[in-house]
C-alpha cells in the first residue's frame, strides 16, 4: 500500500512539473515605467569590484515611484566604478502595471535581446520574476568587460510606491 501511494504521488509530482514546463508565461513586453541606477563610488570601494548604486523606478501610469539599492555583478561596469555612472532601464511586465517591490530580487542578462526599432542594435536585457530590464541609450556601458555577464541584485528601501 505504501509504495503504491509512492508511486501515486511521484506520478502527480511529475506530471505537475511536464504541465509547470509546457505552459510558459508570456515574457514581459509592456512598459510599466522606468528604472534610473546611479552608481556609488564610495560603496564599490566597500564592496571591492561589486558596484553599488541608488535606483529609482518610476511608473509611466500615476507617476509613482520606488526606491531601490542594487549591487550588481563583478565587472559589470568594465571594473572597478571609481566616479558615477548612470544606467537607465525600461521596465517591462506583462501588463504594463508597476506594483510595490517589484524589483525586489536578482537579474541576470537573459539570451534574447530585444530590439527598440527594426535594424536597430540589440539591448541588452535583464530578466527577473515577471520583469524585464531593456537598457536605453546613452546610459552607461554595463558589461563593458568580454568576461562579464551582467547580473544585479535589487532591494526596496521602503515596502510602497510613494508619488
Amino acid at each position: 500500500m505504501r509504495a503504491i501511494l509512492i508511486a501515486l504521488s511521484a506520478a502527480a509530482l511529475a506530471a505537475g512539473a511536464a504541465y509547470g514546463h509546457a505552459v510558459q508565461p508570456e515574457a514581459p513586453t509592456i512598459q510599466a515605467g522606468t528604472l534610473t541606477c546611479t552608481t556609488r563610488p564610495e560603496a564599490s570601494l566597500v564592496l571591492g569590484l561589486m558596484p553599488a548604486a541608488d535606483c529609482r523606478f518610476v511608473a509611466d501610469r500615476g507617476g509613482f515611484a520606488q526606491d531601490y539599492e542594487a549591487v550588481f555583478s563583478p565587472g559589470a561596469f568594465g571594473g572597478a566604478v571609481d566616479r558615477v555612472e548612470t544606467a537607465a532601464w525600461r521596465v517591462l511586465t506583462r501588463d504594463g502595471f508597476g506594483r510595490p517591490g517589484m524589483l525586489t530580487g536578482f537579474f541576470a542578462q537573459s539570451g534574447e535581446a530585444m530590439l527598440a526599432r527594426p535594424g536597430d542594435r540589440p539591448a541588452p536585457t535583464l530578466s527577473g520574476r515577471a520583469v524585464s530590464l531593456q537598457r536605453l541609450s546613452g546610459s552607461a556601458p554595463l558589461g563593458a568587460s568580454a568576461q562579464a555577464t551582467p547580473q544585479v541584485a535589487f532591494a526596496a528601501v521602503r515596502p510602497g510606491l510613494t508619488r
